[in-house]
């Protein structure tokens, strides 16, 4: 068995490497692991896919080669296939949360483009208020966050029942005090205002009364939208007042807020839970943020919470947006639908709490000589080192050194890292051995265990006196193929 997967790693090696260049990347989306035909499952055909690219099939053809690469080392080879295989036993028993309900959720990881948890990422929602994190993206893209901005008649386009930031026709301050309005307080008047000034200022030419301005928007809106990925949603109104002829997909919905929150400007705006804001005409007014999950006074309050964006409508249902920074790592979730407005956060942490990188177990095998100890999830394949007032006994002879390799507790093949020694016991048994990452195969058994520390000391000092050779990937060549 292992002569075959090194049989598989050459065979990587050599086409692999010279084949990743040329396939697609979608850098600015988010993927599912495992997924490399990119038909939105990670399943058997997944697998079936890679395994003929490694071993160079004619005309096949991986449509998204990264979320192959389980080793996260910018190449595919015979280690990714063996995560992805393992990685598919767990993905049949994936949790789906199922309370409380909603229309569609995701949980992604921000900074390796990772969906963790998905449902329903694909279906048409209504976008609720979650819009304002695109129309304030293009007004950034078109405007100095120092623009000073005349609140004036685009008011009346207001409509009745909205969420207010409350200003007024005649105020003026500059569109970064503005979009905190409208991104914290959910202001659907802000809203308005940020697309008419935009339109005016990209065609300063054309005279457009403001529903005129406010339709141009929407045409920047949905260009900008599909420039940064966005590929199955289309916008009407700068607020995300429910039309039927605008929709989007909690897909999409990840792109706009990895994108929304990459820039500083909303970054800041909609990680503040309460600002007072002084208008350029002299006014002044605080503005607190919609999102529960800064509020220091509410139950749902999370520390680690840093954004971005509430939003509620008949259609829409309670929606929530939201982003974490954990142990160094950017978390972004979706949740379109909720029956409340409670519900969108009791779901949020949910996910949070089983997806979040606090609670994540890599799946490898500690090094005690007494026990091995799965976990249940596969995010590397580095071994995880544990302490332990375990004393491993002291190899005294060849005899008791080979005992002790049958005697580990060997576990499915994880691959990590190629043999660099060919070991033979004296009744012509073959070991392959990895003593940079302390690893062991038996040759014949589709299994592998962790090297002691003991054994790899013994190793290394009597070399001489066992049959263990050097092994490179041309000697391996010449004597596997």
């Amino acid at each position: 068995m292992i002569k075959r997967k090194i049989i598989s790693a050459l065979l990587a090696v050599s086409v692999g490497s010279a084949m990743l260049s040329a396939l697609p990347v979608n850098a600015e989306g988010f993927s599912i692991k495992g997924d490399v035909n990119a038909d939105g499952v990670f399943d058997v055909a997944d697998v079936v896919l890679l395994q003929k690219w490694l071993l160079a099939v004619p005309d096949t053809h991986l449509e998204n080669w990264q979320a192959a690469d389980l080793c996260k080392d910018n190449r595919l080879d015979v280690f990714d296939l063996c995560l992805m295989k393992r990685e598919l036993i767990y993905a049949s028993e994936a949790v789906h949360i199922t309370s409380p309900a909603c229309k569609a959720a995701a949980f992604a990881c921000a900074d390796d483009g990772e969906l963790l948890y998905y449902d329903n990422i694909n279906e048409h929602i209504a976008p609720a208020s979650l819009t304002k994190l695109l129309t304030a993206s293009v007004a950034l893209h078109y405007l100095s966050p120092d623009t000073v901005v005349t609140v004036g008649s685009e008011q009346s386009l207001v409509k009745s029942g909205s969420s207010l930031c409350l200003i007024r026709p005649g105020h003026k301050l500059k569109l970064y005090d503005l979009l905190k309005g409208m991104l914290m307080a959910s202001g659907n008047d802000a809203a308005y205002t940020v697309a008419v000034t935009t339109a005016r200022a990209v065609k300063p030419d054309t005279a457009m009364t403001d529903a005129q301005a406010v339709a141009y928007f929407s045409e920047l809106m949905n260009s900008y939208a599909s420039s940064i990925g966005m590929k199955d949603s289309h916008f009407t109104t700068p607020e995300g007042w429910d039309d039927a002829s605008q929709y989007t997909t909690v897909s999409d919905l990840l792109v706009l807020a990895n994108h929304a929150f990459s820039i500083p400007e909303i970054k800041t705006i909609t990680g503040t839970y309460q600002k007072k804001v002084y208008f350029v005409s002299g006014e002044n007014i605080t503005w607190t943020n919609t999102n529960a999950l800064l509020n220091p006074n509410s139950a749902y309050y999370c520390a680690d919470a840093v954004g971005i964006k509430t939003g509620t409508t008949a259609s829409a249902g309670n929606c929530l947006i939201a982003a974490f920074e954990r142990n160094g790592k950017t978390y972004l979730s979706a949740v379109i639908g909720c029956s409340t407005g409670n519900d969108r956060y009791e779901l949020t942490l949910k996910m949070l709490s089983q997806f979040g990188v606090a609670n994540e177990v890599k799946l490898s095998v500690a090094p005690n000589v007494t026990e091995s100890v799965p976990s249940s999830s596969v995010e590397e394949a580095t071994p995880i080192t544990t302490e332990t007032t375990t004393v491993a006994p002291i190899v005294a002879d060849k005899a008791e050194m080979f005992n002790r390799l049958n005697s580990l507790e060997y576990i499915p093949i994880t691959c990590d890292g190629l043999p660099e020694y060919k070991l033979t016991d004296d009744n012509g048994a073959v070991y392959w051995l990895n003593l940079s990452s302390k690893w062991i195969w038996k040759d014949g058994v589709d299994a592998e265990a962790v090297l002691p520390d003991d054994i790899i000391t013994w190793l290394t000092d009597n070399k001489d006196s066992v049959d263990m050779n050097t092994t490179e990937y041309y000697e391996l060549q010449e004597e596997l193929l």
